[in-house]
């Protein structure tokens, strides 16, 4: 298992992090003219709620980017099509959601409404690559760096981590459909605060449950290597 192991450390994060990198780049990319555009022609940029879908385009390609680059760090799993569909979708969607924004002449040209309903279904089905994560999760693979039973806690941890992160993200699809349903669009500020707090908390939950564990493993599995020659 160890080869396996050590195949997997070397091939996981390289194509995970160089895909989601170029995908996540052009996408920024094309959201950083639309904003530029936004502030020189809106009265009050900072008030208008014409801004409010840019900043949680910005937010959504931080948080995938960052999820993306942490993860390869704490998941392993043999890929199949889903490792290249997945990508791929989100890709897709994103640059669907950014087209809504595009502003020609006025801050009219931005379709909230189309944007609004692309970023609840973005969001719910945001929720399968986390719990695809869980899901797919094969602790056998880090046989090369912790113990059997600390790899079988840090799979405990992990998918905990993630199907939570997914069920969060999912009920956020389902307020912002609710925001489409009742044409409430100013109520997407609440959404970019639940972003946020997704993003923070789960961050806080990584730093503070699962990497304690991880390092501290690695730790023991080197010293028990070391004592062992």
């Amino acid at each position: 298992m160890t080869k396996k192991s050590e195949l997997i450390a070397d091939y996981f994060p390289n194509i995970y992090l160089a895909v989601i990198s170029l995908l996540q780049g052009i996408a920024l990319s094309q959201l950083v003219p639309i904003f530029l555009t936004y502030v020189e022609i809106a009265e009050h940029p900072w008030l208008d709620i014409h801004l409010l879908p840019i900043l949680l385009m910005l937010l959504i390609i931080f948080t995938i980017w960052h999820h993306y680059a942490i993860s390869i760090f704490f998941l392993r799993w043999f890929p199949n099509i889903i490792d290249t569909l997945v990508p791929f979708l989100v890709g897709v969607a994103q640059f669907v959601l950014i087209s809504y924004l595009n502003i020609e002449t006025s801050l009219s040209d931005m379709k909230m409404d189309d944007w609004t309903l692309g970023f609840a279904i973005f969001l719910m089905s945001g929720s399968f690559p986390y719990l695809a994560a869980a899901w797919r999760l094969e602790v056998d693979l880090f046989a090369n760096m912790m113990s059997k039973k600390n790899a079988l806690r840090h799979g405990e941890l992990t998918k905990k981590y993630y199907k939570w992160a997914g069920y969060s993200i999912f009920v956020q699809g389902l307020f912002v459909m609710l925001i489409v349903l009742l044409h409430q669009d100013r109520w997407l500020l609440f959404s970019l605060i639940l972003l946020l707090s997704h993003l923070l908390l789960f961050e806080y939950c990584l730093l503070y449950r699962i990497k304690p564990h991880y390092v501290k493993s690695m730790d023991e599995f080197e010293a028990d290597g070391h004592a062992s020659r």
